[in-house]
């Protein structure tokens, strides 16, 4: 839709509300594989390493194919892009449903993870083209509850869900592979572009080095690398807590998923908390420094109990920690002179980045697990890899956009380069 008139939309909410419900739904569905991974693991007779191959998998493609595959369909427009990649997902989520070997499991779950990094550029034009860039932090502090709210509730849920259905994970994924098919109509009904001057202009100043104008900002790299310690140990939890604590401590799987659920609910809250405290303060470096030191801290708390009421406070403080993640999503955003290509390559490396630790984080704890016969001592290697949040806040040097910064200005400032 062309938008003649810049004036902003209440509308923007609408579009931005559905796009956010289906993506935050699609890490609710990668997120559960931990409930699902014991029924998986003795239907299919799985290795530790294997298991840990499945859990990693929906990650492999953001983190191989990320800057290619976002330079690609960042050509397209968010409206059909979206549209693809949420039928392409409920494909191959009933793929994984179907699945009759392991092989076939794992590509359907590789293949659910490229269509969301294939996703992710129509977020940065759908914010570029609805919202001021004052609202960035906003946006993205809501985007942080909704998957607090989506991911944990569906976390918590899952338990109850594969019990109802006998403990067949085939049908609890064919269920998720209708959720898929909902959002997408969804998508097709209410989902809009909004192209106004401004955004042309913006469009227009962009020259062919994509790549190049992306790259350059150190702050980027430093927003990215404070990912990956943090989702190395976040994944690997999602993974391996619960069957550590069945394991161990005789705890059940719907104790297991209603701890992790809590934090990542908590996270959703806290994250909006701290957007607009970064909003009024600009105070964003020494809050990352201070969360990411209390997430590792309660990671490797988490590892060393099994009294559910300990774990229950210090699941709460995890999610606290979890506050971070719009202060370093909303960079890219903030990154000087930005064109709409370049942002959308931005978001693609903070994912990439992110990638890197939700790959890793199960993959080395299967690993470790092989090699040292011990799940305990694996996730607790693994708890001090959100330090790398704190190392970020101590090397940024902005985690908020500039006071006065408009739409129109970067794109004139842009348009002198």
């Amino acid at each position: 839709m062309t938008d003649s008139q810049d004036q902003i939309s209440d509308y923007r909410w609408v579009v931005m509300g559905v796009w956010l419900t289906a993506s935050v739904s699609g890490f609710m569905i990668m997120s559960t594989l931990g409930i699902l991974l014991p029924a998986i693991s003795e239907d299919m007779d799985l290795s530790p390493t294997q298991q840990g191959l499945l859990g990693s998998a929906a990650f492999w493609g953001n983190l191989t194919l990320a800057i290619p595959l976002s330079w690609w369909t960042s050509r397209y427009g968010p409206k059909i892009l979206t549209t693809v990649t949420l039928l392409l997902g409920t494909g191959f989520l009933f793929m994984q449903g179907w699945a009759p070997v392991f092989a076939i499991l794992l590509f359907g779950r590789v293949a659910f993870g490229i269509t969301i990094i294939a996703r992710q550029p129509a977020r940065a034009f759908l914010m570029q083209q609805w919202f001021p860039q004052r609202e960035v932090l906003l946006v993205n502090s809501i985007s942080n509850a909704m998957f607090g709210l989506v991911v944990g509730g569906g976390l918590a849920a899952a338990p109850f869900i594969l019990s109802a259905l006998g403990d067949d994970w085939r049908t609890t994924l064919n269920l998720f592979g209708g959720l898929f098919a909902v959002l997408s109509i969804l998508w097709v009904a209410f989902g809009r572009e909004r192209v106004t001057t401004d955004f042309r202009r913006l469009v227009e100043s962009q020259d062919t080095s994509v790549l190049k104008g992306t790259l350059r900002h150190r702050d980027l790299w430093i927003s990215g690398l404070g990912f990956v310690g943090a989702t190395t140990a976040w994944s690997a939890f999602l993974s391996f807590f619960p069957t550590m604590m069945l394991n161990d401590h005789d705890v059940s799987l719907r104790w297991s998923g209603s701890i992790l659920a809590l934090g990542i609910f908590v996270g959703g809250i806290s994250g909006l908390g701290f957007g607009w405290a970064v909003t009024v303060t600009n105070k964003g470096n020494p809050i990352l420094v201070g969360l990411g030191a209390l997430m590792a801290a309660s990671f490797t708390a988490m590892t060393l109990t099994g009294s559910i009421p300990i774990l229950i406070v210090l699941t709460f403080l995890n999610g606290i920690a979890w506050g971070f993640w719009p202060i370093l999503y909303s960079v890219p955003f903030h990154l000087p002179g930005i064109r709409p290509r370049e942002l959308a390559m931005g978001i693609a490396f903070i994912m990439m980045m992110s990638s890197i630790g939700t790959t890793l984080g199960p993959l080395l704890t299967g690993l470790l697990q092989e090699a040292t016969g011990d799940l305990r001592l694996s996730l607790l290697l693994v708890s001090i890899g959100p330090l790398s949040v704190s190392g970020a806040g101590m090397f940024l040097k902005a985690t908020s956009p500039p006071k006065r910064e408009s739409v129109t200005a970067v794109a004139a400032q842009t348009s002198d380069n």
